[in-house]
């Protein structure tokens, strides 16, 4: 079937391709808004993670604060290499679950504006 033929059959309602051009390049800015709100605050996130590691790492390592730091309650010091590790590695597992549990909710939130995003579309299209 040619599309010739398919003008004829149907009939499109007029000012159809300026409304759906205005609607794509609303929801084009939509969507450009929401990918700068997700990288500010990945940005935002990850300049604290940076900060803290760095404000912890320079409270361990400060002379005066080593002997305070490690008989601080709720602070033991490991002289185990091994114990250390594993204990170490625990809290970097726990760190990414959180991490990925966040990322994932991420991710429902865009597929979910996604999703209202296609609905306003096929409304518009299907009143047209």
């Amino acid at each position: 079937m040619k599309t010739e033929n398919l003008h004829d059959e149907y009939e499109v309602p007029a000012g159809l391709e300026s409304r759906i051009e205005a609607l794509i390049d609303k929801l084009a800015e939509t969507e450009k808004r929401a990918k700068r709100k997700v990288r500010i605050r990945l940005w935002t996130g990850s300049m604290a993670a940076g900060i803290l590691a760095v404000l912890f790492a320079g409270l361990l390592l400060w002379p005066e604060n080593k002997s305070s730091v490690a008989d601080s309650p709720g602070i033991r010091q490991i002289d185990d290499p091994e114990t250390a590790y594993r204990e170490v590695k625990k809290a970097l597992e726990l760190m990414s679950e959180n991490l990925n549990r966040g990322l994932n909710e991420m991710d429902i939130v865009l597929t979910d504006e996604l999703e209202k995003s296609n609905e306003i579309i096929n409304k518009i299209l299907i009143k047209n």
